[in-house]
């Protein structure tokens, strides 16, 4: 399989933000709460697909199918469940095409973390031939998809590295409570890297465990980085912190990077922060570096365009755990599917 992005769109999320968030959080919500909030992400949905294919959609071609993540309600692989909060009811409905969601439970129930399962689409967008590629999406948690050289997918390894976006961000939430986040790294820029933030970050327990592959907010909470944030602000400036927390980001994906590299794909919002993408450089350093635009991919359509393929390979009904990553056991095909009107699988 081989992939093409045709097109995206966006959408604001509005109010939903702020409630999704609290659900992240594990704040207690009514049943009511969440019922409502999986619609009107539904409704979201609907709203961007059809603003998708009237703008992108070739003349004469209709839509065949539809794929969505949803909200991670939460993840807990050793208890083997996880939530993706979503309604797919609006997308089926309005559209008229099948839909396929809740795309970690196989993973889960045969005995896996449920993450990363987004490596084999990495493998199906961005395999080279002949050079070894390092996938590394810069999301609320930074992960890496290892691609060798002509390799097969049982041959791509993968796994989440640590806090890119939640600790940054949250950073400049606790300290600077008017900004949610540093536009461009521009306070981060000023400041002087100090070694200790890195080492408090690499020293956290999820990170020092190196059998799990798969990490979450569960691990990295706001309260954790309030408390990393008050163990430093009484002898650093905000600025040497931020500094501190961008190159503690860097350096764990530095580190996870296998020696054999020799292009690294960067993706995701941080991709966008360019403090960042220089300490990534630094970390890297021989290394090609490069944002995955250079390949038709714009850094913030990876992980959706990844889901697509996702989608694609349950509706062919091949399995998308890749289980060298995930540790599951003849996980199957994954994804829940609801079909309009007397669709049949």
């Amino acid at each position: 399989m081989s992939a093409r992005l045709v097109g995206t769109v966006n959408r604001p999320l509005g109010d939903l933000c702020d409630v999704l968030k609290l659900m992240a959080q594990g704040e207690p919500q009514t049943a009511m709460a969440y019922v409502l909030a999986a619609r009107q992400l539904g409704e979201l949905h609907a709203d961007a697909l059809e603003d998708l294919c009237r703008q992108h959609l070739p003349p004469g071609v209709s839509l065949d199918m539809a794929v969505a993540h949803g909200q991670t309600v939460w993840h807990a692989p050793g208890q083997g469940v996880s939530w993706q909060l979503m309604d797919p009811q609006p997308v089926v409905r309005r559209l008229g095409v099948a839909m396929c969601y809740d795309l970690r439970q196989a993973d889960l129930i045969a005995g896996g973390e449920g993450a990363p399962i987004t490596p084999i689409s990495d493998w199906v967008m961005f395999r080279h031939p002949s050079r070894n590629r390092l996938i590394v999406n810069l999301g609320g948690i930074s992960n890496v998809t290892f691609l060798p050289a002509d390799g097969t997918p049982d041959q791509v390894t993968g796994r989440d590295v640590g806090p890119c976006n939640l600790l940054i961000d949250g950073v400049v939430r606790h300290l600077l409570p008017d900004r949610r986040i540093d536009i461009d790294g521009e306070i981060a820029r000023q400041g002087r890297v100090n070694p200790e933030v890195y080492d408090l970050v690499k020293d956290h327990p999820a990170i020092c465990d190196q059998t799990n592959p798969s990490l979450g907010r569960e691990d990295f909470t706001s309260a954790w980085v309030l408390k990393l944030v008050n163990s430093l602000s009484s002898r650093m400036p905000v600025a040497d912190i931020l500094a501190g927390a961008v190159e503690a980001a860097a350096r764990l994906i530095g580190r996870a990077c296998p020696s054999e590299t020799q292009d690294v794909v960067l993706a995701g919002g941080g991709a966008r922060n360019p403090v960042l993408v220089e300490r990534i450089r630094t970390a890297m350093g021989q290394r090609h570096v490069m944002l995955s635009d250079a390949f038709g991919v714009p850094v913030e359509a990876r992980e959706s365009m990844g889901f697509a393929v996702l989608g694609a390979l349950c509706q062919d009904g091949v399995p998308i755990s890749l289980p060298q990553i995930t540790g599951s056991t003849a996980p199957g095909v994954a994804g829940h599917w609801v079909f309009p009107g007397a669709s049949r699988p």
